[in-house]
């Protein structure tokens, strides 16, 4: 079959989650077979030989006709058999549809998100500032516009899902939790069928050695205030460090926030904190021996597997759906009631405090090529 992949960034192995889970799962279809070729709203300074890429003539908005009729064409001209819209999430959904889009080829919709995406925890992902006077009003207007504004979100949400099941042939989710998500969020799809499809392994499992360990705390992920909020861990690191002051928290990654973070470190007083920028994160999965996780919704973080696989024990709040799927006892990892500091910091306390032990990895084999690229070719295929 010939594949089009489709996200607003350019899909390549070194980027963000769902660019890497896309270009992880177009290589292994590749290997069976299949075509592979991707498309962009937005480019890069410099992209692979292989596979193609194709960028949208109209980089500025995706829904509009120049960009409609570009991707008609591409498609009848590379005989294209199936668009996988990794931006289904968003609102790219709207214009990867059969009811906006006069292609032959069949539409499936990759949700590499939560389905509500922070709606369980709506209050969590208010902004509060309390510097001054007139920040605090503003604060407490927000909030005082939480419930009309949940409810908003909520109609479009269900407005959402209910088009993308008009508009694509078949929808992926990452977990079966989210496939009951979306189906009590918008009723039985009109249209696609549904299936719940796991991201791939990332790194083969290692055997870890205490001799590689070090005392180090890792977090690896962009540097956003949501979802992530890593401001959280950075208090969490000031309960426990006077505990443990020959440990050092490692953050691996960049964005927005890192400045507000760094500052946040610093009025804390924290010590052995390193804001490490972008790096290759296996160096630091190598020598870790726990990482962090504080966001306040996810949908099936690749750090996770990507630390179980090197031995490292990830604590996480248990704030979206495929949680448990993931760390399901305390011996593969630690989930913390949303969003307890005390709670999170007193689990990271114990791990730190006792002796290494490795993490039980016999979850990662759900997340093997040979458990999911069977499902893949099963969608594609039906």
């Amino acid at each position: 079959m010939n594949l089009l992949f489709y996200f607003d960034h350019p899909i390549l192995p070194h980027a963000g989650g769902t660019e890497r889970a896309a270009y992880l799962l177009a290589q292994a279809l590749s290997r069976h077979g299949h075509r592979v070729s991707f498309l962009s709203l937005r480019g890069a300074d410099s992209l692979p030989a292989e596979p193609p890429y194709f960028l949208l003539p109209r980089t500025g908005t995706l829904s509009c006709a120049e960009n409609r009729e570009y991707v008609e064409t591409l498609c009848a001209g590379q005989q294209t058999d199936c668009i996988i819209n990794c931006g289904a999430n968003q609102d790219d959904s709207f214009f990867f549809s059969h009811e906006r889009l006069s292609v032959q080829a069949s539409i499936v919709s990759w949700i590499s998100f939560d389905v509500h995406t922070g709606l369980d925890y709506f209050s969590a992902l208010l902004r509060k500032d309390f510097s001054t006077w007139g920040n605090t009003v503003k604060t407490l207007l927000r909030r005082a516009l939480l419930p009309y504004k949940k409810h908003v979100a909520v109609s479009n949400k269900r407005r959402k899902y209910r088009d993308m099941f008009r508009g694509s042939d078949k929808v992926v989710f990452l977990s079966p939790r989210y496939t009951e998500d979306a189906l009590q969020l918008a009723g039985e799809p009109e249209r696609a069928r549904l299936y719940a499809i796991p991201n791939l392994l990332t790194y083969d499992p290692v055997q870890p050695g205490l001799s590689g360990k070090e005392n180090a705390v890792l977090y690896v992920g962009r540097l956003v205030d949501s979802p992530k909020k890593a401001d959280r861990l950075l208090k969490v690191w000031k309960r426990v460090q006077p505990l443990h002051p020959d440990w050092r928290l490692y953050l691996v990654g960049d964005g927005p926030e890192r400045g507000n973070l760094e500052r946040l470190a610093a009025r804390l007083n924290l010590e052995n904190v390193h804001f490490e920028g972008v790096q290759d994160p296996a160096p630091y999965y190598r020598k870790a021996r726990i990482l962090c996780l504080t966001s306040t919704h996810e949908g099936m973080p690749m750090v996770i597997n990507e630390a179980l696989s090197y031995g490292c024990t990830p604590i996480a709040f248990n704030s979206f759906h495929a949680a448990e799927d993931m760390l399901p006892d305390r011996e593969t990892g630690r989930l913390i009631p949303p969003f307890s500091l005390r709670l999170f910091a007193r689990e990271l306390d114990e791990l730190m405090s006792g002796p290494y032990v490795p993490p039980s990895t016999r979850v990662l084999t759900n997340y093997q090529p040979e458990k999911v690229i069977p499902l893949w070719m099963e969608c594609l295929q039906e």
